[in-house]
């Protein structure tokens, strides 16, 4: 098993500080850097994503995706074929403390033309699926209502 220090994103709708449970896991293992308490802690990265990559803790100057790279078996061969030499997910971890954004996102066709056109807004090719589980307490609001009723809402 590989340890790993992980990117954190301190976005304004994270949680301050102790009260996060992205600071609390950074601080219990996987992060090495000083961070702020008074800072939003709202996401922990866990992946290769070129805007936060893990880095390997024994091995400070090694990235995951070296690792990945370098031992293309740790993948497994089903992965590979279906995906190449990356990893077919970005793993967060959320401490939210206030409403997201509103987020849309592209499928993978549209992902990959985004990304061959726009690389330095577009970091990565794939698409965006996303599944989450609650740790604790939570609300989400999921996609709009058909265009029919958003219609007669306005009339």
């Amino acid at each position: 098993m590989l340890s790993l220090s992980c990117a954190v994103q301190t976005y304004e709708w994270g949680k301050i500080g102790e009260e996060s449970e992205v600071m609390q896991l950074a601080v219990s293992g996987c992060h090495t850097l000083e961070l702020d308490p008074s800072s939003p802690f709202a996401e922990l990265w866990m992946g290769t994503h070129p805007s936060g990559p893990s880095v390997l803790r024994e091995e400070q100057e090694t990235y995951l995706s070296k690792y990945i790279s370098e031992y293309p078996k740790c993948l497994g061969s089903a992965s590979r074929e279906a995906f190449g030499m990356s990893l077919p997910f970005l793993f967060k971890v959320l401490s939210i403390r206030k409403a997201l954004s509103i987020q849309a996102h592209p499928t993978k066709e549209h992902a990959q033309l985004l990304h061959r056109q726009r690389p330095d807004l577009y970091k990565d090719p794939n698409h965006k699926p996303e599944l989450a589980i609650a740790l604790t307490p939570f609300e989400a609001l999921l996609a709009f209502r058909p265009s029919v009723e958003i219609a007669a809402f306005v009339q």
